[in-house]
């Protein structure tokens, strides 16, 4: 049924150079797929009734965030911090979940493609922060009920350590992430950035989290975890 329905959508334009994005004018009337346009390249699906083409991933119904939200339980007036939103998927299922949200994006192509997300699916209760994720959590002295780092711990010097950075700001944490494998598929990985799976078990426990679930994802390269003190 999805998939009749994208069929219908408009046709997505060749992506345009940054400069020529912000250096011209729309000749078209005003729409919702003109901002989708002006940027190209995404990579999120937008739910069909937004009447937008986009991309192909089904953020905006991620079963990894609907399991965090069950762990976590009603996330209605509570604070959720959210690191590297993407294209603000994630974001709009928080905010669907009743939660208040400052996401923190620290590309700026990402944030100008959340603010373009933000007015398409209308959210109200969702704030998105342009910057350097790490910074923030070592200088805001902000408390959250929950931190939502899906894809994002790669994003710092050292992911372990960042997972007490994580600590210091909430009692509660879900964690999607990449992770190396022992034997020869580690070996092959030249990145070199990911964590083993027990080494970020080992790190939520000496963060103070005791209550550490590990979802069903199919994948033995990526792990989700939910993590309570």
């Amino acid at each position: 049924m999805l998939r009749k329905l994208r069929n219908k959508l408009p046709k997505r334009p060749e992506p345009r150079p940054p400069a020529d994005v912000f250096d011209s004018y729309v000749s078209s009337v005003p729409r919702l797929q003109n901002a989708i346009d002006s940027l190209g390249g995404w990579s999120c699906a937008f739910p069909p009734q937004c009447g937008v083409a986009a991309g192909e991933l089904e953020a905006f119904d991620d079963a990894r965030i609907r399991w965090a939200i069950d762990c976590f339980g009603s996330l209605e007036g509570r604070s959720v911090l959210e690191l590297a939103p993407g294209e603000a998927g994630h974001s709009f299922l928080l905010e669907s979940a009743g939660a208040r949200v400052d996401a923190i994006e620290p590309s700026r192509e990402g944030f100008i493609r959340c603010l373009v997300a933000k007015e398409i699916m209308r959210l109200s209760r969702t704030r998105f922060w342009l910057g350097d994720m790490e910074g923030f959590l070592r200088e805001t002295d902000k408390s959250y009920d929950f931190v939502v780092a899906c894809d994002a711990l790669l994003r710092f010097g050292d992911p372990l350590a960042a997972v007490a950075l994580l600590a210091r700001r909430a009692d509660a944490v879900f964690i999607h992430s990449k992770i190396a494998q022992d034997g020869a598929a580690a070996r092959a990985q030249s990145q070199g950035k990911a964590p083993r799976r027990d080494d970020l078990i080992e790190a939520l426990h000496k963060a103070g989290f005791s209550d550490i679930r590990e979802a069903e994802n199919g994948h033995s390269s990526a792990l989700s975890i939910f993590a309570r003190k």
